[in-house]
């Protein structure tokens, strides 16, 4: 019987440890999303692109370029931890070159209708300002497949 006990306990162990891979594979999900935002809450103000969504249970992350062609493009890096979303666009061209953009909002995927909503606040930076020269609100709806 006492050779019995390892055999036994390895096998548990070896079940948990597959099962608790099988189950974090199933809990990290990733998906691309459309999203549609509003600087402002003016209609006229609309900023739209496709992203690179990895959903891990609250602990979602993003990335993402903006382009409005013929004015400006940004990457975009974003991280949710539990509901509370980072954002930042950094613009990349020539005319505007070093802009910072930061967003702190709220929102979660909804698994039911595959979407985000973001709402919160922005700021942006200018290369070389130690303040910001622009504040405001932004919203966010994610359409993802």
């Amino acid at each position: 019987m006492r050779t019995f006990a390892p055999v036994a306990l390895g096998a548990t162990l070896a079940v948990s440890l597959v099962y608790g891979m099988a189950h974090e594979a199933t809990a990290q999900s990733r998906q691309t999303c459309h999203m549609r935002g509003v600087w402002n809450g003016a209609a006229s103000d609309v900023f739209e692109f496709d992203a690179a969504y990895v959903y891990n249970r609250g602990e979602d992350d993003f990335t993402g370029i903006y382009t409005n062609p013929g004015v400006s493009q940004a990457n975009i890096s974003a991280a949710a931890r539990h509901g509370t979303w980072s954002i930042q666009l950094s613009y990349i061209d020539p005319a505007h070159r070093g802009w910072v953009r930061k967003l702190v909002g709220t929102g979660m995927l909804d698994g039911t209708r595959h979407g985000i909503m973001i709402t919160g606040t922005f700021k942006q930076w200018l290369p070389g300002a130690n303040h910001a020269n622009e504040s405001g609100t932004f919203v966010i709806d994610g359409k993802c497949r």
